[in-house]
């Protein structure tokens, strides 16, 4: 009797053993549950599309407990775009455990196995990023019109409000636009040279620019419409408002348009969500233009930004190094030569100087980010005066040379 006891309990064991969810090294199993919508009957599409969320969801899990919630809450967008955008190439194989349709929505269950070591990798490679990328600082200068159904044109500012509102819940640090007013004179367009563009970024301390031109167009109500536009005491219902926007991302720094970024919307349901948005006032239907289209442009402005940091770790930051207290060009080429030969993780010569009667400007290309660049700098001695670190942007260093 022992005996067969035995016997059962050791065959109890290896069948839950064999039931359990087993993680080898470089492994973790994780169970996930993932939801499409079925749309025009198409349940085969739901499945599959509920079925990469599942595994998505399984990623997501796993990459929670590699990385701080923090650091996941706080660059979400920035980790989805580099990371969980290749969720299967993650995945060694899954399981589905279930398949059901409740009202309209298909939803699957999985148990995948993801591998962690490539994960581990590309989530190390996006914390690098982070750190490099900081909170990095944006300008928003935009020439904005409403052209009312009369034709009339007024100004205003509607889509950088909404803007900075976006970018800063995306953890961007928003320069107030109005160090601009009397300083810099803005061109209509979106073209800005990069004399301008660093201009910009030596007055106000931004490390970009995004910059150009919005157009709102209030549409005159219409009979032709499936909702009605009028009713029968001729009130307007609908405030219909189309128009366009021009914008560019410049870097500062030297100057270069890092990406453009431009489209065109309407009082459709992809800007609005729905007519039930455009029953108000023309203002109010702008607003909700302007909120939905802000989503997509912090997107398309992110990711040439991110591709510049990663760049420039690889090729080197390009870093604008402005000097005070030199006080004639002898000095200033001696403080260059300095500069050339004792800053470790400098690319090639500092470049030609920018000599002026208040300041002189270097640009260098550093294997560093500018923090570690003011540090090797900061201290120094120069023709018996010390050197002072008086400001440090991500792509800016400004250096006193004490009397």
């Amino acid at each position: 009797m022992p005996l067969k006891l035995s016997a059962l309990c050791l065959f109890l064991a290896t069948t839950a053993l064999a039931a359990a969810p087993r993680s080898t090294p470089g492994v973790v199993v994780k169970e996930a549950t993932g939801e499409a919508a079925i749309v025009g009957g198409n349940v085969d599409k739901a499945f599959n599309e509920a079925k990469a969320a599942a595994l998505r969801e399984a990623v997501e899990q796993v990459a929670g407990v590699m990385v701080s919630a923090d650091t996941l809450t706080a660059n979400s967008q920035l980790i989805s775009d580099r990371v969980f955008t290749n969720s299967a190439g993650y995945v060694r194989r899954y399981d589905v455990l279930g398949r059901e349709v409740l009202a309209d929505v298909a939803k699957v269950t999985v148990r995948a196995e993801v591998g962690t070591e490539q994960l581990d990798k590309d989530l190390q490679a996006v914390q690098a990023l982070i750190r490099r990328l900081g909170s990095p600082k944006l300008v928003i200068l935009t020439q904005e019109q409403t052209v009312d159904p009369k034709g009339l044109v007024t100004n205003g500012g509607l889509f950088a409000t909404v803007l900075t509102d976006a970018f800063k819940q995306d953890q961007w640090t928003i320069i107030d636009p109005h160090f601009a007013a009397g300083k810099v004179k803005l061109q209509p367009g979106v073209a800005l040279s990069a004399t301008e563009a660093k201009e910009i970024g030596d007055l106000s301390r931004a490390d970009y620019i995004l910059y150009g031109t919005v157009v709102f167009r209030q549409q005159p109500p219409t009979g032709n419409g499936i909702i009605p536009e009028v009713d029968d005491k001729g009130r307007q219902l609908v405030f219909s408002v189309s128009g366009e926007y021009d914008l560019a991302v410049f870097a500062t720094d030297n100057g270069s348009q890092l990406a453009k970024v431009a489209g065109k919307f309407a009082s459709g349901p992809d800007d609005l969500g729905g007519p039930s948005k455009a029953v108000i006032s023309y203002d109010r239907t702008a607003y909700e233009i302007a909120r939905r289209r802000g989503q997509r442009i912090i997107t398309e402005v992110r990711a040439p930004v991110i591709e510049y940091v990663r760049a420039s770790q690889q090729d080197g930051n390009r870093v604008s190094v402005t000097v005070l207290g030199l006080k004639d060009y002898a000095a200033v080429q001696a403080f260059r030569k300095v500069l050339a030969e004792s800053l470790t993780g400098l690319r090639g010569e500092p470049g030609k100087a920018t000599f002026g009667k208040d300041a002189t400007r270097f640009d260098l290309t550093f294997l560093g980010g500018t923090d570690e660049l003011a540090g090797q700098l900061g201290g120094k001695t120069f023709q018996k005066r010390k050197v002072l670190v008086t400001g440090v942007t991500a792509n800016t260093v400004e250096l006193t040379v004490a009397p």
